[in-house]
């Protein structure tokens, strides 16, 4: 048996401290050692002279009066209630007394309002803070009603065209209409290819084992001492050498394809065809397209002024406005959605 250590107990009943673990009853107020005391240690280390003579086995807890009682004890000192009524001991009256615990904090969280916390302070002023901002944004983005002067209107429409012509191109494949072809050697990658290998040093540190230091731990034995266990720790030291090892070294490589340049026939953007103009009715340009030609897009826009802002509106509304009337009209993000009467 190692060493034994007399701890302390403070009295539940008066508040006393410091009660050696060698004394059972207050010395205070003469009330026994309870149920709610804990045992430790503090202040200088007093060692039993005879650790053999120390009974290792913690308190029994009497069912009756919650009074604690050395293991050798068959009654309970304070009411004489027989041990085999009594069910816990030092060690498991605590563990059930955290279970209580742990089982109340759990209900009093499951009865609290549900909000996330970070680093202590609610969130929900940050929450209340974002819905704030975006409640703003969407707001700002709503459409609104206007009134506006029409100052003027404009149109702009626009026909994209292609035309089938002569490109000069250059790619790894060979299209089978193309002509005027010629091709060479060129760079497609590089690969990264071993060269050779390099000797390099570098220092690696290595754990040595450097001998034992002892630790010292002391256990609750539940009835007022502590045993003091000593442990062999093994020690290490940090031991530096210098090693050489092979590192690879690589060279870029070309690799070399056949790169074609040649003339091909292809549909290609050519030009816009735009009408645009002010209070007149639009129309789209007047095409006589060769077969060399085509459309590939048709694109209309409608506008009014209004205070030296531009507005766009769809067409059928735009016919229903006249210069210099004035109209109330749903606009978002600069455009007319719909006018009101």
């Amino acid at each position: 048996m190692g060493k034994i250590v007399v701890g302390c107990w403070d009295c539940d009943y008066c508040g006393a401290d410091r009660i050696s673990g060698e004394i059972k009853i207050c010395p205070h107020c003469g009330k026994p050692r309870g149920k709610d005391i804990t045992f430790y240690m503090a202040g200088p280390k007093h060692y039993v002279e005879d650790p053999d003579k120390v009974n290792k086995n913690p308190d029994w807890l009497c069912s009756y009066c919650n009074t604690l009682n050395p293991d050798e004890n068959k009654f309970c000192s304070a009411c004489g209630a027989s041990r085999e009524d009594s069910e816990l001991n030092y060690f498991q009256n605590k563990e059930a007394e955290k279970k209580k615990e742990q089982e109340l904090k759990e209900k009093l969280n499951s009865e609290k309002p549900q909000t996330t916390r970070s680093g202590g302070r609610s969130r929900l002023p940050l929450l209340l803070g974002i819905a704030a901002a975006l409640a703003l944004l969407i707001f700002m983005m709503m459409p609104k009603t206007k009134g506006l002067q029409v100052d003027s209107k404009t149109w702009e429409r626009t026909i994209s065209i292609e035309r089938y012509q002569e490109v000069q191109e250059s790619s790894w494949n060979l299209p089978e209409d193309a002509w005027d072809v010629t091709s060479k050697q060129e760079v497609y990658r590089y690969d990264q290819v071993l060269d050779h290998y390099e000797t390099v040093e570098r220092e690696v540190a290595e754990e040595v084992f450097d001998g034992y230091d002892t630790e010292v731990e002391y256990k609750d034995l539940g009835n007022g001492h502590f045993e003091e266990i000593e442990h062999q720790v093994p020690r290490y030291r940090t031991e530096y050498h210098t090693e050489t090892y092979q590192e690879p070294v690589y060279v870029s490589v070309p690799v070399y394809e056949t790169k074609y340049y040649y003339r091909v026939m292809k549909w290609k953007f050519d030009r816009d065809e735009v009408t645009e103009g002010a209070d007149t009715e639009p129309y789209f340009a007047d095409l006589d397209l060769p077969e060399t030609e085509r459309e590939i897009e048709r694109i209309e826009r409608y506008w009014i002024i209004s205070g030296g802002h531009t507005y766009k509106i769809p067409y059928d509304l735009w016919q229903q406005v006249e210069t210099g009337s004035t109209i109330k009209a749903k606009v978002q993000n600069g455009e007319i959605l719909e006018l009101e009467n």
